[in-house]
This record gives structure tokens, C-alpha cells and sequence, in this order.
């Protein structure tokens, strides 16, 4: 095992500064997977007095301890630390619980996009900004006035600010302290994909007047909610802007500058951005270049390619990822150590990798897989330029 020198957050930090550490941090996504594990059937689906909060985060933290421990909780337990209902994401939809529905109760959390939004919001965000627009869609699509959204996501908070308490305690850093659902990925949940899709063919103007006029609410709110949690670190989930959906002339025209006059400001004030990058991004990797150096992660999923992220973004930003989700559920112990030590050796030499599960671990996956990724990161130097020493 590597002779560690540094605690786990300064271990984080100088990874996301790109400085040289003792050992290639590990940062597992772990919701589900922990929880079946423990045998309870799925992750909660709101604020409601029914959920057994204690019982969730001692769940993570004996699974933390079977694991053998790593170097940060992604999140700090199952809410996200939202501090009132300006939210950066949609409103609404149907979410698939395991248990109702004929759907087995160790099944995997699912979501039925629905369109919540129509085509004449459009106008509403570009006149009220994207606030004004909420403040008129969540009594519409969730049957709740703004008072009860606001009193739930501050429950919420509470209990997510009480799991950042314990985990501190520990000793282990918590990457989370607020939630931005990506603008064109808000759009698209929200009127859907396919509809999404034909509204930037149909109206282009109207698309982009609407993801510009919502840039400003979303960087107060993320702030605001950054205020609340204490923590300077924001998740920014990336999706469907990415090449598997759309060409980077659209992306140029309609996605990126939103993203980047987020990421700026939000840098600005010493903020540490993680972009959750699921889907294939690597088209769009370059592009990741006229974002603040040093202060990004690009967090990928498997389905990018992570070693081409390497070449493009070595001395720029830090790199997270990827074990995929197939290997951990489907492969062995000795198949993900060999994986994961060529990500070590390729995307962690010379610093800046942070060593993840492909998005969340599986629920399904297997506890010797997820554990050989973690001791790998303990137990496998990365290598370091000559130039470096």
C-alpha cells in the first residue's frame, strides 16, 4: 500500500489544481449500489416524513467502512443540497419507484420524461427569466404551491447539511454543495428530446433567446445554494448536449456559451465546477480548453473516451472516471484492477485523475469489483514525467 502524506482533502484539492499528490485519489459515485447491498429496495423520492433518513446514511457509512474507505463522498447522502425552490432543473415528471407498478423493489430508480413544459414558456423565460417562469410552472406540474416546494427542498437541505456534518467528521470531504442541471438539459427534460430536438430546428432564435435568459437565475441560485451548504464545490450535470445527441455547430450556438458564462462565474468566486459529463463527449473535449484552468473537473462515464481527454486536457483540467458500469456489474476483481491501473498509468500520470466508478456504481454491481477499484487507487503509483522528478 502507498505511504500516504496527505489527507484525503488536500489529497482532492491538488489533484483539482493539477499538483503533484502521494496517491491517485478515489471518488466512487455510491447510491443504490450501497443500499442494496443492505438489502433496503431504493433510493427515496422526496421530503415526506415516511423516509428513514438516519437509517440511509448509516447504510452509506457501513458501506463506506466494508469498502475500506475512499477519498470523498460525491454527495453527502440521497438529496441534493437545494436551498429553496429556486432550483437549476426542471419541475415535475414521473418518477418510477421500485416497489409500485408491478415494478420489482430492488430495481433500479427510473424516470418517465413527460413534457412539462410547452412551447409558449419559451416566451415566459425570455420575459421572467428562468425564476419568474418557475415561480408559474411548479404549482402547475406538481400540484404544490411554492410554499410547500420551498419548505420541502429546505427539509431536504437540512438533512443533507446533518449527512455533510458526519462525513466531515470522519474526515472525508463532501464534493457537493450545489445542483446545476445543465440549461439546454433542463429545456430538454422538460419538453422532452425528441420535442427539444424539433424546437431548435423550428425556432431556433426563440431556443436561444430562452437558454441566454436563463444563465443569470441559474448562477444566483447555484450561489445561493453554495451559501447555504458551506460547500464551494458544484455539480454540473452534462448530458444532452453532447455529440451523441448533436452536432458541435449546434453545440457552439446553443450550449456551450451558457456553459462557459456559468463556469466563469462561478469560478470567479473560488467555486470548484464538476462537469458530470454522461454520454460521449469526446467531440466535445476540446472545447473544454476556454474553461478556467484548474478549477473544472471533466468527470466522464465510459462512454467518452477518457484517454483522448488526456491528451486534450493534460495541464488543464482534472480528469474523473470511468470505470464503466458493465465491468463492475459484469467483470472480476482482476479484470477492474487491470482497467483501472492503466487508467492510473495513462490518465493519472503526472497528476490531475481522479479515479471513479462510470458515472454512479451499478446497483447490481459486484462488492469485490467496487473494491478492487478503490484498493487500486491505494496500492498503484502513478507515473510521473522524468522532466517532473
Amino acid at each position: 500500500m502507498i505511504v500516504e502524506t496527505m489527507t484525503r482533502e488536500e489529497r482532492l484539492r491538488a489533484t483539482v489544481k493539477l499538483e503533484r499528490v502521494d496517491r491517485v485519489p478515489v471518488v466512487p459515485l455510491i447510491g443504490q449500489f450501497a443500499l442494496r447491498q443492505h438489502r433496503m429496495s431504493s433510493l427515496p423520492s422526496g421530503a415526506g416524513t415516511s423516509v428513514d433518513w438516519r437509517r440511509i446514511l448509516d447504510v452509506f457509512h457501513a458501506n463506506y467502512d466494508e469498502l475500506g474507505g475512499y477519498d470523498a463522498r460525491y454527495v453527502a447522502g440521497v438529496a441534493w443540497p437545494r436551498s429553496s425552490w429556486r432550483v437549476n432543473g426542471p419541475r415535475g415528471g414521473k418518477r418510477v419507484t421500485p416497489g409500485e407498478g408491478g415494478i420489482p423493489k430492488d430495481f433500479s430508480v427510473q424516470w418517465e420524461e413527460r413534457e412539462i413544459m410547452t412551447t409558449e414558456d419559451y416566451d415566459t423565460i425570455i420575459d421572467k427569466g428562468w425564476n419568474g417562469f418557475l415561480e408559474q410552472q411548479i404549482p402547475r406540474v406538481t400540484s404544490q404551491s411554492i410554499e410547500q416546494e420551498d419548505a420541502a427542498q429546505k427539509a431536504l437541505l437540512k438533512t443533507y447539511l446533518q449527512d455533510v456534518r458526519e462525513w466531515n467528521q470522519r474526515g472525508v470531504p463532501v464534493m457537493c454543495g450545489a445542483l446545476v442541471i445543465s440549461c439546454e438539459m433542463t429545456l430538454s427534460l422538460a419538453r422532452t428530446l425528441p420535442r427539444f430536438s424539433m424546437d431548435i430546428h423550428r425556432f431556433p432564435d426563440k431556443v436561444q433567446a430562452a437558454l441566454e435568459a436563463m444563465v443569470p437565475d441559474f448562477i444566483s441560485n447555484a450561489i445561493a445554494d453554495i451559501q447555504e451548504s458551506g460547500i464551494p464545490w458544484v455539480n454540473i450535470s452534462l448530458e444532452r448536449g453532447s455529440g451523441s445527441y448533436f452536432n458541435l455547430k449546434t453545440y457552439e450556438r446553443f450550449f456551450f456559451p451558457q456553459l462557459k458564462r456559468i463556469v466563469e462565474a462561478l469560478t470567479a468566486r473560488g467555486l470548484i465546477c464538476v462537469l458530470h459529463m454522461d454520454t460521449n463527449w469526446t467531440l466535445n473535449l476540446p472545447y473544454l480548453k476556454h474553461l478556467p484552468r484548474a478549477m473544472c473537473i471533466c468527470e466522464l462515464d465510459g462512454t467518452s473516451d477518457i484517454f483522448k481527454a488526456k491528451e486534450i486536457l493534460h495541464g488543464h483540467m482534472c480528469i474523473m472516471g470511468d470505470v464503466p458500469a458493465s465491468l463492475l456489474s459484469l467483470g472480476t476483481p482482476d479484470e477492474v484492477c487491470e482497467y483501472c491501473e492503466k487508467l492510473v498509468d495513462v490518465v493519472g500520470k503526472d497528476g490531475g485523475f481522479i479515479l471513479s466508478s462510470g458515472c454512479e456504481v451499478p446497483i447490481d454491481a459486484k462488492f469485490e469489483n467496487v473494491r478492487a477499484m478503490i484498493d487500486t487507487a491505494k496500492n498503484h503509483t502513478a507515473p510521473v514525467s522524468k522532466k517532473d522528478g
